[in-house]
């Protein structure tokens, strides 16, 4: 399997190269503590599709996962009289398959087009060098990203990842800049790294790589705001705004976040032009929470979605349909109850959404609904302290297109020390 290496060159954020200007050497070091973290995930998946040409997709799995994150320990080096610091993670993540060859793609296994089978097995792993100095942390090497474009999802086996170069810094109480450059992405049903693309009527482009910033402001306590910008080199710019407020009372609180995305080609092989607009407003009464969300897709195309399968989390309620397609309107009902005080540990969500306003290829006016039912049980015995239980159910229904059924089991564990 080849992977990339870390090196530090053109790419690298200007602030290291005025950082290592200013070095100086000293002696003095110390240690610091370090953690580890084992997980063990069990995933069977399962979609049945309503239609008598199509099979069903899904696999039966069983992973094992190590992930280390070293504390930050103060290096020979200097900056203005203050300690450069120097840390490092690293991941090596493993899944086996249980069940047998379907010989079909399900987006969560590695699948080989040319013989149409599974992958038995497949090892993902990488590693992360750590430099910080004062607020500021800068990452080479395997990133962990929470951003659009960028996320981390952990909604099938094993984990995606990034690789590439990122530096965050709190500029004051208030502000926190982010900015960096990421060159590949390991998808969660492939193995090793490999360049950014997108598929558009069955043309693929490729990108030599995404540099973005991030700024996080926070107007007061229950206020804060956050803008993204994304140039994805050869592809599509993505720009994203979003505010987020929080009122609370005693005995309920109310979270209300408006999020806007605007995605624009900026090359010449892909026409790309989509806004994305929406509205979440949820309602939490002690155990209760009640959300109502609007999204509306504005454009002369759908939302584009990178290849790899690799979601939008910054969606208002990213489901297993996107609800993306060209001038789609969607609405967005979600209900969650807490059991902690019947049955600690338990909590179910019930979704459905809705979405219309938008035609198939034909030119024929469609509309689709997705239903999910969501049940987690955390272990709260001591001696099953880190075992928890997740089920899925999925039902999608369209009006002129193919319905289809999902139900997925979780089974976790994960140990820190």
């Amino acid at each position: 399997m080849d992977r990339p290496t870390s090196k530090i060159g053109s790419n690298t954020p200007l602030m290291l190269l005025s950082l290592l200007s200013c070095i100086t050497v000293s002696t003095n070091t110390h240690s610091a503590n370090e953690e580890w973290k084992f997980t063990l995930k069990n995933a069977y998946l399962d979609r049945d599709f309503d239609h008598p040409e199509l099979k069903n997709v899904g696999s039966w799995s069983q992973s094992a996962s190590l992930f280390y994150d070293s504390k930050m320990v103060d290096s020979p080096l200097k900056l203005l009289g203050e300690p450069i610091q120097i840390g490092a993670k690293a991941s090596t993540q493993y899944a086996v398959r249980l069940s047998s060859d379907k010989h079909r793609a399900d987006a969560i296994l590695p699948f080989d087009k040319l013989n149409q089978s599974q992958a038995p097995d497949y090892l993902k792993y990488g590693a992360t060098l750590k430099l910080g100095y004062q607020d500021t942390l800068l990452n080479l090497g395997e990133l962990w990203l929470d951003l659009p474009f960028t996320v981390v999802d952990g909604s099938r086996q094993l984990l995606n990842s990034y690789w590439g170069t990122n530096l965050r810094t709190q500029v004051n109480d208030k502000l926190q800049l982010e900015i960096g450059r990421v060159n590949k992405v390991s998808p969660r049903n492939e193995e090793d790294f490999r360049k950014f693309s997108f598929t558009s009527k069955g043309v693929t482009g490729y990108s030599d790589g995404l540099n973005y910033i991030d700024l996080r402001y926070q107007f007061s306590p229950n206020l804060k705001a956050e803008y993204y910008f994304g140039h994805l080199e050869n592809l599509f710019n993505k720009h994203y705004l979003g505010l987020e407020h929080t009122w609370k009372k005693e005995n309920f609180s109310l979270n209300s976040k408006l999020k806007y995305f605007n995605d624009q080609d900026n090359s010449h092989q892909f026409k790309i032009d989509s806004q994305n607009f929406a509205l979440l407003e949820t309602l939490k009464i002690q155990n209760h929470s009640f959300g109502l969300g609007y999204q509306q897709l504005n454009g002369d195309t759908a939302y584009p979605l990178l290849d790899g399968f690799l979601p939008e989390f910054y969606f208002i309620n990213w489901n297993a349909t996107g609800f993306v397609k060209k001038d789609e309107k969607s609405y967005h009902f979600i209900y969650n109850y807490d059991f902690k005080d019947y049955v600690p540990g338990l909590n179910t969500t019930l979704k459905y959404v809705y979405g219309n306003n938008f035609k198939t290829t034909d030119d024929v006016k469609n509309n689709e609904s997705e239903s999910n039912i969501i049940v987690n049980y955390s272990f709260q015995q001591p001696e099953l302290k880190g075992l928890a239980l997740q089920y899925i159910w999925i039902d999608y229904d369209v009006k002129h297109g193919t319905d289809f059924s999902e139900n997925r089991i979780f089974v976790n564990y994960t140990k820190k020390f």
